[in-house]
């Protein structure tokens, strides 16, 4: 059954990647730079850990970003 709103096409889960990793990858950056001006007792581990993710976050969104279209038919 087609929807009768006479909306555009949808918009796949591979277009819309790239803009949900930004938020992720913005959110973590917040994190690693928090992290890094509070230096309070004990900031090394968690800003270690959250700089690891903040690398794997804009692996990923390159990734993303070069995938983008992969779901068009």
């Amino acid at each position: 059954m087609e929807s009768s709103s006479g909306g555009g096409p949808h918009t796949g889960w591979a277009a819309i990647r790239p803009v949900l990793v930004a938020f992720l990858l913005v959110a973590d950056a917040v994190v690693v730079a928090a992290l890094g001006l509070s230096q309070k007792r004990g900031w090394v581990p968690p800003f270690i850990a959250f700089s690891v993710i903040l690398v794997g976050l804009v692996w990923f969104e390159g990734w993303a970003v070069a995938h983008r279209h992969d779901d068009d038919r």
